[in-house]
C-alpha cells in the first residue's frame, strides 16, 4: 500500500481540527446558559476558535508554496530525518518521564495526595504505551 504524501496526511489534519474546532464554538454558544459550567463553555468557544485559526493558516500556507510541500515529501522519507524525529522522540519520552516525576515529588512535598496518585496514572500509562507501541513495532520489522 502506497505511504499518503505528506500534504494530503496534513491537510486531512488541519480539517479535523477546523471540525473539532467548530463543533467546540457551537457546543459553547448553546451549551453557555448553564450556569454551573459556563466558563468551561467560553474556554472550548475559544479554544475552538483559536483551532480554526492555526488550520486555517496552515492550510494556505500548504496550497501558497509547493516546492515546499514537495521538498517535505522528500525530507519525510529520508533516513537521516527519520533517524532524527526517533532519537529526538526517544530522548522526549524520557524527558516527559522525568517531568512527571518531579511533578510526584513536588505534589509529596505539598501532601497533595491525590495530584500524586493522577500523576501516576499518567506515568504508567505514558511506560506502558511505549513498552506497548515498542512491542508491536518490533513484530513488524
Amino acid at each position: 500500500m502506497p505511504k499518503k504524501p505528506l500534504f494530503k496526511k496534513t491537510e486531512r489534519a488541519y480539517m479535523i481540527m477546523i471540525s473539532v474546532g467548530l463543533l467546540l464554538i457551537g457546543a459553547g454558544s448553546l451549551l453557555k446558559e448553564l450556569d454551573t459550567f459556563s466558563h468551561l463553555f467560553e474556554f472550548g468557544g475559544g479554544f475552538g476558535a483559536a483551532l480554526i485559526g492555526v488550520s486555517t493558516i496552515g492550510i494556505i500556507r500548504l496550497r501558497k508554496n509547493p516546492k515546499s510541500t514537495k521538498q517535505q515529501e522528500i525530507e519525510e522519507t529520508d533516513e537521516r530525518n527519520i533517524k532524527i524525529r526517533e532519537k529526538s522522540a526517544y530522548s522526549t519520552f524520557f524527558i516527559t518521564l522525568l517531568t512527571l516525576l518531579a511533578a510526584v515529588i513536588v505534589f509529596v512535598a505539598l501532601g497533595n495526595v491525590m495530584a500524586c496518585i493522577i500523576i501516576n496514572i499518567f506515568m504508567a500509562v505514558h511506560v506502558l504505551s511505549y513498552l506497548l507501541l515498542l512491542h508491536i513495532n518490533n513484530k513488524k520489522h
